[in-house]
């Protein structure tokens, strides 16, 4: 990477050099380099096929990875006004790409950039065996140099969000005129919904300084999305016609304000969320199923959220999976492989689970005893395996109950583990367990009230 660009992301993004990788992967995981030296891939589109594209901010390309391999041909190249057009921007380029739900029978990719420094545009593409044809802008909204969010998702019902941010004048954020500062929802043709908030306009949520990550959880199919901030940083649950409060409110409003939504995660100081997907594949491990993957251009981590269940509209555990790096993380999103992939400034990785044939499992059920002295089942606790080796502890796994008391882990290496089981309101569990290869353990605990 030229010193040119890592000044120019330095503008960009605020990226912070931080010390070199300290966290390890869970166990049997590995990380595979798939593009050694890619051009700023922001945003990544994996597609059923197998295939994964990726949007590269300052060249407006969409490059393809087919098999693992990067295709000597991009997508499509598209004439984007960058950073480098103007003077402190950070928020202009291809910004992000996403597939259509549909993609297996129509073809469709949807891009996000800015063809001019102060407009930002959705076009969709038609995937022609690996080349984009028949562009069809679908919507075209006023941006400016920073703050132009510009990240897609489609929603289940099959409209398309967006993340827009106050295009650095935050007064824009608390303005029912205008879609700066917002998530707007628009149709697949860029209508607006009839079921939007407020008639004819697509602004969904408000109260958004800017947003670099947005994704739909796979059971509730609502969506969560990061925001921003100047030193505080959020996640928060999409509701529609929500006011998330900026610039009234940062992070969690003090006093409380009833007419702002509050963030269920807070970040100070700032560590620039960026993209995040819930996983969706099938060869992880049990205990990360469905749950929320994030990245951050300040630490370069890749950190996982568990949201607790039925509802799952808190944060029952937050952990690195990725520790922190040299260089900023952007995106990440799960592969029709079942692995994940994710991306720094430069290079585009996969991560890739143990083993099924060299690793074991564990499972069981916590309940507690109810008033009539029979048992019924704890949602939402918490299950830690520590295994120790030597007196000291190597690794942690960690998984929530679901909404009927089930827990479940495998990709586990063999050997004695610690078992604690905790769920605010309850007495601490702590058991020890030998897990053998081959040989399944379950295990059902019962938690007691919390002593007075």
């Amino acid at each position: 990477m030229s010193c040119l660009i890592g000044i120019s992301l330095l503008a960009l993004l605020s990226l912070l050099v931080t010390t070199e990788a300290s966290a390890q992967l869970p166990f049997g995981f590995q990380v595979e380099t798939v593009v050694p030296d890619a051009a700023i891939p922001v945003s990544l589109a994996p597609v059923p096929d197998g295939r994964v594209f990726y949007a590269e901010l300052l060249t407006g390309s969409i490059r393809v990875l087919k098999d693992g391999v990067l295709q000597p041909q991009p997508f499509v190249t598209l004439q984007a006004a960058t950073s480098f057009d103007v003077a402190g921007a950070r928020g202009l380029g291809l910004l992000s790409v996403t597939a259509d739900p549909d993609f297996s029978t129509n073809r469709f990719l949807y891009a996000v950039y800015t063809p001019t420094p102060d407009e930002i545009v959705v076009s969709r593409f038609r995937d022609d065996e690996g080349i984009g044809v028949d562009e069809v802008e679908i919507l075209r909204q006023p941006g400016d140099g920073k703050h132009n969010g510009g990240r897609i998702v489609f929603l289940p019902d099959k409209t398309l969000l967006m993340t827009r941010g106050d295009t650095g004048f935050q007064d824009l954020a608390q303005d029912a005129e205008v879609v700066q500062g917002s998530i707007i929802r628009v149709n697949a043709d860029g209508s607006i919904p009839a079921d939007n908030p407020m008639a004819d306009s697509p602004v969904y949520a408000a109260g958004i300084r800017n947003s670099f990550g947005i994704a739909v959880h796979p059971i509730t199919g609502e969506a969560i999305f990061s925001e921003n901030g100047r030193n505080d940083d959020e996640i928060n649950l999409l509701k529609a016609g929500g006011n998330y409060g900026w610039p009234l409110c940062v992070g969690n409003c003090e006093p409380p304000n009833a007419m702002f939504i509050d963030p269920i995660v807070t970040f100070t100081p700032s560590i620039c969320p960026t993209g995040m997907d819930f996983y969706s594949g099938d060869t992880f491990p049990e205990q990360y199923r469905n749950d929320l993957f994030f990245t951050d251009c300040n630490t370069g981590r890749v950190q996982r959220i568990k949201l607790v269940p039925p509802s799952y509209d808190r944060v029952g555990l937050m952990e690195d999976f990725v520790g922190e790096g040299l260089i900023g993380t952007l995106d990440v999103k799960t592969g029709a492989d079942g692995n994940l992939y994710y991306t720094t400034f430069d290079a585009v990785f996969r991560l890739v689970p143990p083993s099924g044939n060299e690793t074991v499992e564990f499972a069981g059920m916590v309940a507690r005893v109810d008033a009539e002295g029979g048992e019924e089942a704890v949602a939402g606790a918490t299950v830690v395996l520590k295994q120790r080796i030597d007196g000291v502890t190597v690794f942690k796994h960690k998984t929530l109950t679901d909404e009927i008391g089930r827990y479940h882990f495998t990709g586990l290496q063999e050997g004695e583990y610690k078992v604690v089981t905790k769920k605010r309101g309850f007495q601490k569990r702590k058991t020890l367990v030998q897990i053998v290869l081959g040989e399944p353990l379950t295990d059902e605990v019962t938690l007691l009230d919390e002593l007075p």
